[in-house]
């Protein structure tokens, strides 16, 4: 290996070509930068060809915790199961991939760390515990933000209900919803994901990967029961207690406990494919073509501005029309009663 770093090394010195004008101590210089760039790209590779030798094999329960804990550091993004398990190596026991994985999250549970092991958005992340918010937020400025009345409401049904479209939302509400998607769409929370197969063919919207981890969730499994939303509801707009001393069910969670309850029973999936979309788009284009731009009076009447203009004082014959101008159409000759 020496011999091979030594032959790269004096080839990049060799490759390169003093400067005429400028001076022997510059050149000495400039040819030392030289040599250490060849090294060190010689010692990048070595560490690529080091990487891609590594193995777990013979690692204890311990080792394997604390390779787990470094790749999990390392990402800003939560890292599903099956490609943490791809980076450690294939030939991991997934056994001891797991009892490294229990071992991770019990460690960092202990009052002294102050991350913890969360699973979110189908994948594992180290996160700063909340009882360390306040030393964090010295670090790092955190700006938060909240989501309006209305905003939460559209997320609600979006999250419970998806994928599911704007006029079904407006329909729970009450009222128009264009103005919180938009700013649900602008904060990520939810995306297009396909469109319907209603006329117009509206678009489908549901909550994305992002809205999982801001919200803590591991999936849509583990949304909270709708009693919860009752919470979001201001109590101005809670509905008195009746003689019975039970307080009615607010409408909004009721339509949305119902269209829950549609979602669980519809076992159906939808397969949405852009390609779709390309196809309703050309059906469109090839019906516009065929629209006829012009009528055998508007031809007779053009022809007759035209005699009119030329001083043609004689009876206006009316020819019919190119028969290319109707390529989707047979046209009859008029009889001569007409």
């Amino acid at each position: 290996m020496t011999n091979e770093h030594e032959t790269e090394t004096a080839q990049a010195i060799a490759d390169w070509t003093p400067d005429p004008s400028s001076s022997g101590e510059v050149d000495d210089q400039i040819k030392e930068d030289v040599a250490l760039e060849a090294e060190l790209a010689k010692e990048r590779k070595a560490r690529d060809e080091q990487a891609e030798q590594f193995s777990t094999q013979g690692m204890t329960i311990e080792e394997l915790s604390a390779c787990i804990e470094t790749l999990l550091f390392l990402s800003d993004k939560p890292i599903q199961r099956k490609r943490l398990k791809e980076l450690l190596g294939e030939d991991l026991d997934f056994d001891a991939f797991e009892q490294a994985l229990e071992l991770l999250h019990v460690r960092t549970q202990s009052p002294s760390h102050g991350i913890q092991l969360v699973e979110v958005a189908g994948g594992y992340q180290l996160r700063t515990k909340p009882s360390q918010a306040l030393v964090a937020h010295r670090l790092v400025k955190v700006r938060t933000e909240r989501l309006s009345r209305g905003a939460m409401e559209t997320l609600a049904l979006v999250a419970y209900k998806q994928p599911v479209m704007k006029e079904e939302v407006d329909k729970v509400r009450g009222v128009d919803s264009s103005h919180f998607i938009r700013r649900l769409l602008d904060k990520q929370l939810v995306e297009v994901s396909g469109r319907s197969e209603l006329p117009g063919r509206p678009m489908l919207y549901s909550t994305t990967p992002h809205f999982l981890e801001l919200f803590s969730i591991n999936g849509l499994a583990d949304l909270p029961p709708l009693r919860e939303i009752e919470k979001m509801i201001p109590a101005s707009e809670v509905a008195p207690e009746g003689a019975d001393g039970k307080r009615p069910e607010d409408p909004r969670v009721r339509d949305m406990r119902k269209m829950v309850h549609e979602m669980n029973g519809d076992k159906g999936s939808l397969n949405y494919d852009p390609r779709h979309d390309e196809k309703f788009l050309s059906e469109i284009r090839e019906r516009v073509s065929g629209i006829m731009t012009t009528t055998p009076t508007l031809v007779a009447l053009a022809e007759a501005v035209k005699a009119e203009k030329e001083g043609n004082s004689g009876q206006i014959e009316v020819s019919e029309p190119p028969i290319d101008l109707f390529p989707e159409t047979k046209l009859d000759k008029p009889s001569s009663e007409s």
